[in-house]
């Protein structure tokens, strides 16, 4: 009978110890993506892209209006319900100025609206190991809870539940950290993951960082046993 396949599933970081001895390297955030509203019952997105200059509006190619402002650099999407959605942020104060900001845009040339549910909905964040990773290794020992296809994809993607995130692992040592929502659960299970798991894979010195590379001597090694 042919062997029946793990069912993938998401790894509770709960049930690994936080460490303390090992030096652990910083990461840094990359994007905070928030959500808010401008207490509206609907905006008329057609008739203020067309009299003011600070709203980009094309429904034949998307629904949302696109406003960016220089300081926070960020972007956001206006929807005619009166919904929006802010990207580019380096921090969490960013992204809520930035959301401010474009709230005043709007009041500025007298449209009536306010500030409302504010939210923070997506955190990614990157670090560098600062060595190479064997991530087939990872693969093979934490099967059920990654996913690790190197011709569709050169990073190994594992997902916790507890709390819901996703880390993309690199060949190079880099780390992305997204999907969270508060920034204690990322620096807590950002330092358990290296803790736990990354020091353990560490490559020897001198390794491939090709990712391409890497993913032929794995397949030559595979050929071999």
């Amino acid at each position: 009978m042919p062997k029946k396949k793990q069912k993938k599933k998401n790894f509770d970081f709960d049930t690994l110890k936080k460490k303390e001895n090992i030096v652990v390297p910083p990461y840094h955030l990359q994007n905070v993506v928030s959500t808010f509203s401008l207490g509206t019952k609907g905006l008329n997105l057609k008739h203020i892209a067309m009299k003011y200059a600070f709203l980009e509006f094309n429904p034949q190619t998307f629904a949302a209006a696109i406003i960016r402002i220089r300081e926070p650099r960020t972007t956001a999407l206006a929807f005619q319900s009166g919904n929006m959605v802010c990207t580019g942020a380096r921090s969490l104060y960013e992204s809520r100025l930035a959301a401010r900001k474009y709230c005043r845009l709007f009041q500025a040339v007298g449209i009536p609206v306010s500030f409302n549910k504010f939210k923070i909905q997506n955190i990614v964040g990157s670090a560098y190991a600062g060595f190479t990773i064997k991530l087939q290794s990872i693969a093979e020992d934490y099967g059920p809870y990654t996913q690790y296809e190197p011709d569709l994809f050169p990073g190994l993607i594992l997902r916790s539940i507890k709390p819901k995130l996703v880390f993309l692992i690199f060949r190079s040592g880099k780390i992305v950290i997204t999907g969270g929502k508060h920034i204690m659960d990322v620096e807590r299970t950002y330092h358990t993951l290296f803790t736990n798991i990354i020091v353990k894979y560490k490559d020897v010195e001198g390794s491939t960082v090709s990712s391409s590379v890497y993913r032929q001597e794995m397949r030559m090694k595979t050929h071999k046993d």
